[in-house]
């Protein structure tokens, strides 16, 4: 049997203006690939680990405990952080659940995330979260940030 990596929103990619991180990958994952930058690499080593505590986790999961007081929060803002989530939505009159995406500010998303009313229970008890696509961040606030 071979092994597989499941890669599924795990990339990094880059446009004129911003910085794509997939919503599913570690910061091990980021410290490691070559294709993620260098100064993105750096940032998560100094700010974003030290906070966590752990390599092994995602940006998703990290901002599900981001308070807004805190200095994580505050460069959140300084690096322009974008994400892209896909919100469960009820389909009127029926008892199918689809899916709405939106592309959130950091304090959007925190908003979003601890709003009890993002989270759908399906008839048969199947609960159904909002699902972070992606992170970005913009390319001139990268390059200019210093700690």
């Amino acid at each position: 049997m071979s092994d597989t990596i499941d890669r599924s929103f795990k990339y990094t990619m880059q446009d004129t203006t911003r910085i794509y991180v997939g919503g599913r990958m570690t910061y091990q994952e980021m410290i490691e690939w070559d294709d993620v930058p260098f100064k993105i690499k750096a940032i998560v080593n100094k700010e974003f680990v030290p906070n966590a505590g752990t390599t092994e986790i995602t940006f998703a999961e990290h901002f599900k405990k981001l308070d807004k007081d805190s200095f994580l929060f505050q460069v959140c803002r300084t690096l322009k952080t974008k994400i892209k989530v896909h919100v469960p939505v009820q389909k009127k009159g029926k008892d199918s659940i689809s899916y709405k995406s939106s592309i959130c500010t950091i304090e959007e998303y925190l908003d979003l995330i601890n709003d009890p009313n993002s989270v759908l229970t399906a008839e048969d008890g199947m609960v159904t979260e909002p699902v972070t696509e992606e992170i970005s961040f913009s390319k001139l606030a990268v390059m200019f940030y210093s700690a």
